[in-house]
């Protein structure tokens, strides 16, 4: 018997032509195992919308045909549930795929679905809302907000940002009680990390593991100018752990005091908080399709 998947295509996700995605993902997808629809999403939110939908219908799996913000709102429709998800990462990052080693390549990431198993990973709620891979209140969280802005998506433009911001982003002091612990910080960057990397391979919580149930605090510190060309090599290799301004702790719990208004991003989407913010983790909570 064939099993049902839904895939829910974002046509604003990262840069390029998606006009072919329908036509590949029928080339690639064997029709003996799956019946297969397609969807398209036409605002924000509604791949959530149409994942709980195929949720209560019993669907096999629903898979996210977009970045990072897509993989987020498809999730949040299946978290907790026998769904599963699947991704077929067309951002402009594509962190959580990377994670997840589902390959970047279209044709490829659609072909693993036809030979895939099902894991359990853990996920984030931050006060309401979910989080699948990473949420941040420091330099990510800054160009979150202006990418949201900018005129053209894709890498190129968000290299631009990196390399326009980077040396002139001032550190900040946050107030954290973690795992019941009050602890204070001055950071340039600040993460709370499931997944290992933003995505492009900037990897920012080079010990995360997306099934251990512990949320990566991931600190880079206060830093010289000069330095700043070592901080980009080490995250881009995966080599963080190795520089004395990056720190890093895990914990179940965080709650984020703040007293004005402070900009983050969840898994890449820009979000304000005007209020103490509340971390915990969701153990094994979401199904995902991953290499068999």
């Amino acid at each position: 018997m064939q099993k049902k998947i839904r895939f829910i295509i974002n046509p604003n996700s990262g840069s390029g032509n998606k006009q072919h995605f329908a036509e590949w993902i029928n080339a690639q997808i064997d029709k003996n195992k799956f019946a297969i629809e397609i969807c398209y999403t036409d605002a924000p939110g509604h791949a959530t919308t149409l994942s709980l939908e195929a949720k209560q219908l019993s669907y096999y799996a629903v898979v996210a045909v977009g970045g990072d913000g897509s993989v987020n709102e498809t999730a949040k429709g299946l978290v907790g549930s026998e769904t599963a998800l699947g991704i077929i990462p067309t951002g402009s990052g594509n962190g959580m795929a990377r994670h997840l080693k589902i390959p970047v390549d279209f044709k490829k990431s659609v072909s693993l679905l036809n030979y895939s198993q099902i894991e359990k990973i853990d996920t984030l709620s931050i006060d309401s809302h979910f989080c699948a891979g990473t949420f941040g209140i420091g330099f990510d969280a800054h160009i979150a907000h202006l990418f949201s802005k900018a005129g053209s998506r894709g890498y190129s433009t968000y290299v631009k940002l990196v390399l326009r911001e980077f040396y002139k982003y001032p550190t900040h002091q946050y107030n954290l009680v973690v795992d019941g612990k009050n602890i204070f910080i001055e950071s340039f960057l600040l993460t709370f990390a499931n997944s290992s990397q933003f995505g492009n391979n900037a990897v920012i919580a080079p010990f995360a593991d997306v099934k251990d149930g512990k949320i990566d605090i991931a600190v880079v510190k206060k830093f010289k100018a000069i330095f700043a060309p070592h901080l980009i090599y080490r995250m881009m290799n995966n080599q963080l752990q190795g520089s004395r301004f990056f720190e890093t702790m895990q914990a179940q719990q965080i709650l984020v005091q703040n007293k004005g208004l402070l900009k983050g991003h969840i898994d890449g989407e820009p979000v304000v908080f005007e209020e103490d913010v509340k971390v915990t983790i969701n153990p094994l909570s979401l199904r995902v399709l991953v290499a068999g």
